[in-house]
């Protein structure tokens, strides 16, 4: 296929394929926004995607979009997937691997000794308002093939190749964590740590799930959700924080609902009307103006390209513009866009970004390949495509097995501006 190919061929692509779309607003020559100071939202259990992006706008409003040096601040959700409320509980158990203990399975299946003892406790008295908000008799019934379906190793890979991009692009980062979300913000403070040091990356831990905290915390004391989840895991959780009111005295959040258990985000944590809203507010605020940018080693491109893999060996990242320059370790500066991190040892990263400059940035295709350049025949790669706008739209894994040193197609991206001025980008495999 011609990579020259038509704005009407591209507009069938959209339509005909399986593509996730994303628009984006664009100023006249320079199309992205320069910030260094992001926060990073982490969303907790049962959480659509529709529902942390929810979450992610109400944190903004609750803040705004200025830090306290006059910075413009950029926000992002590291999103972790639900596939039924057991899932995301053995997810978190499993995160929690040390704090397990067997009442657990008692408590699922709504028998034994213990089940019928801890119903007479008094803190217990929510607990069957939490199984009856959460759990299904079809739920219960599939507990058990649920306990090795986790996908939180997906889901800590795709977070670590964006904070290398973040990393690498110089961003001051602060993560505000939910529930479960709070385990993921762990495992993404101590990588980050390890690569730009605790003083260019904090964590505001929100109804943490872990006993483990990297930061101050906010937890109410009726949140039904934590204090069953402390029971379960003999009292290895934060302190209270906060006191909130009863169900029927509890003014709605932003988004007009209620949480009976008392764990909203929304509802409860960052609702105005109670003190968990400020306590967030003024720990964001504390956070961001003590943090230092990393120095940047990359270019914040209007769309960028990150490479990582899992060892030794070098792994090269390849990328044909529109008009089929091919922009690659030894021809890194294309028409468009720059590999401008080109790593020859282990794990990566590689880095390639498009211009944010509309008279440089080519309409068109983009083909994205990998090769395996020497001694990593028996790795497997990360690649993921991020706009600067919408953060990652895709995140793929592609095995060198067997591969040899031939060049792997891994997917291509489609670019082109409407008539109202907003630039389309599209991933297609």
């Amino acid at each position: 296929m011609s990579k020259r190919v038509s704005k009407l061929f591209i507009c069938l692509l959209l339509v005909f394929s399986n593509v996730n779309v994303y628009a984006q607003e664009v100023p006249q020559t320079n199309i992205c926004d320069n910030n260094k100071a992001m926060i990073v939202f982490f969303n907790g259990i049962r959480n659509t995607p529709e529902d942390a992006k929810d979450s992610l706008g109400a944190l903004k409003a609750l803040y705004g979009e200025i830090d306290g040096n006059g910075e413009k601040i950029k926000y992002e959700l590291l999103y972790n997937p639900t596939l039924g409320f057991f899932d995301d509980v053995f997810e978190v158990l499993q995160q929690r691997s040390n704090e397990y203990n067997m009442f657990f399975f008692d408590l699922i299946s709504g028998s034994g000794a213990w089940y019928e003892k801890a119903k007479t406790m008094t803190d217990f008295a929510n607990l069957a308002l939490f199984m009856e908000e959460f759990i299904s008799s079809k739920e219960r019934d599939i507990t058990f093939s649920l306990i090795n379906a986790s996908p939180t190793a997906v889901d800590y890979a795709e977070h670590r190749v964006r904070l290398d991009t973040w990393m690498l692009e110089g961003k001051k980062l602060l993560f505000v964590a939910h529930s479960q979300g709070n385990l993921f913000a762990n495992a993404a403070y101590d990588y980050a740590k390890s690569k730009v040091g605790e003083e260019s990356v904090k964590v505001v831990h929100v109804a943490p799930a872990s006993f483990k905290i990297n930061g101050p915390h906010v937890l109410a004391d009726k949140d039904h959700v934590i204090s069953t989840l402390r029971l379960l895991t003999t009292n290895q959780l934060p302190e209270v924080t906060d006191s909130i009111p009863e169900y029927n005295k509890r003014p709605p959040g932003s988004n007009d609902r209620m949480d009976r258990l008392g764990h909203g985000f929304v509802e409860i944590y960052i609702n105005t009307y109670f003190t968990t809203s400020q306590r967030v507010r003024q720990y964001i605020r504390e956070a961001l103006n003590s943090l230092v940018a990393p120095s940047a080693q990359a270019v914040s491109g209007f769309f960028t390209v990150t490479l990582t893999w899992d060892g030794a060996g070098d792994v090269d990242l390849h990328v044909d513009e529109p008009d089929r320059t091919h922009v690659y370790f030894a021809n890194q500066q294309g028409r468009s866009g720059h590999l401008d991190v080109d790593n020859t040892n282990s794990y990566g990263p590689e880095h390639y970004y498009a211009s944010c400059d509309a008279n440089i940035l080519q309409q068109g295709l983009y083909y994205v390949k990998i090769k395996n350049y020497a001694r990593a025949d028996d790795r497997v790669a990360t690649i993921q495509l991020a706009t600067k706008n919408n953060g990652v739209i895709g995140t793929l894994v592609r095995s060198l097995v067997g591969k040899g040193n031939d060049l792997i197609d891994v997917f291509y991206v489609t670019l082109f501006q409407e008539e109202n001025g907003e630039y389309i980008v599209t991933m297609h495999e």
